[in-house]
């Protein structure tokens, strides 16, 4: 039997495998893209890039593709004059110039709009950028990383994602492999994160942890990857606080009831979605039609509702040119609730964004 290290996931690389590509692209100045599912530790590995390069006396920059309107990215990434926008007192490099002889890390990066996209690849082609508001440009030495957990495939083929940038950044790819697929890691993180956990705590001594909570742990699918097993050390060690010991039944509890939070979430979600349809179908009389691509043989009612509820709002916004507040009025709703659904459709379908499911969109007969 082969070591858990060297199993392969899907058909695709092994943990040896991506440990060994990392060493082999840090020594590279090509761009990467990194993709695989959320919480399987993108940053970790474009930060490995960095430390293992010969750009390690510069800067990693990383940067939250998702966490700006697009208009603040832009100023982000390319900086600005003085004067370019209401507020802009003094002029103000971009994190391109920020990164100047190290790593710029775009996470996120299936997030960008289609005209922010267009400014990257100047960018990335030409290593030039020109800040907001200025009147020439300023050439860059920059190696840039990408990472992303939606499908860009899908996403260039339904005119989402600019198939040049993802031929640009695509240079070298490197694939992250699931927690589910590295067994012998859970026990090592969960011990690492719980200990830190319950000495933060002001706890005394450390847990027992009885080997059938290890085996509850391991029996775990982990959909959320490192980030939730991290998460879930946390809670726990408040849920024993007081105790002696970690037993198998505290770890099913505390999982299940961590199910049940996303579960009724999702159900929330679920309810603004039949309502949004509700006034939608009243305030366009049923102009236009979705229809939804499901999988009976792989997805479970909560992806339907999801997948569903994660079309129609995509399509909302899409009708309100990206606004989401008004997207939200549309639909009879709060601009935090489309926010919700939205993340849990990012985080329950993965490889699927929602323009890439449209079977039919169009007026209804």
């Amino acid at each position: 039997m082969p070591c858990s290290s060297d199993i392969r996931v899907n058909g695709g690389s092994s943990v040896a495998e991506l440990e060994a590509k990392i060493d082999r692209f840090a020594k590279v100045p090509h761009y990467v893209l990194i993709v695989g599912e959320r919480g399987t530790g993108k940053t970790t590995i474009a930060r490995a890039l960095h430390e293992k390069s010969c750009r390690l006396r510069g800067q990693f920059v990383n940067v939250n593709c998702a966490s700006f309107t697009s208009e603040l990215l832009e100023s982000e990434l390319f900086g600005y004059e003085k004067g370019a926008f209401t507020g802009a007192v003094s002029a103000k490099p971009g994190l391109f110039e920020t990164a100047a002889g190290g790593t710029l890390f775009l996470d996120e990066i299936g997030e960008l709009t289609l005209s922010l996209q267009a400014k990257l690849l100047k960018a990335v082609e030409e290593k030039r950028i020109r800040r907001v508001g200025g009147t020439y440009e300023r050439q860059i030495d920059v190696r840039v990383i990408a990472a992303t957990s939606r499908n860009l495939i899908a996403m260039v083929a339904d005119g989402s994602f600019r198939p040049d940038l993802f031929d640009r950044l695509n240079v070298l790819q490197l694939e992250t492999v699931p927690l589910r697929h590295q067994r012998e890691k859970i026990r090592q993180m969960f011990l690492k994160q719980f200990e830190t956990e319950w000495r933060s705590i002001g706890r005394g001594v450390p847990f027992d942890i009885d080997e059938d909570a290890f085996n509850e742990l391991e029996r775990h699918r982990w959909d959320g990857n490192y980030r939730e097993l991290l998460n879930f050390a946390t809670r726990l060690a408040v849920e024993a606080m007081n105790g002696p010991n970690i037993s198998a039944r505290l770890v099913r509890q505390t999982l299940e009831e961590s199910s049940s939070a996303i579960t009724a979430a999702q159900s929330n979600a679920m309810l603004a979605y039949s309502n949004s349809i509700e006034k939608l179908d009243r305030n366009a009389h049923r102009t236009d039609l979705l229809t939804v691509m499901l999988d009976p043989h792989t997805d479970n009612l909560d992806t339907v509702y999801i997948k569903a509820a994660g079309i129609f709002i995509e399509h909302a916004l899409k009708r309100s040119n990206g606004n989401l507040r008004k997207a939200a009025r549309s639909m009879g709703s709060s601009h935090s609730t489309l926010l919700r659904i939205l993340k849990l459709h990012k985080e329950r379908v993965p490889n699927h964004p929602p323009e890439a499911n449209f079977v039919s969109f169009g007026a209804a007969a």
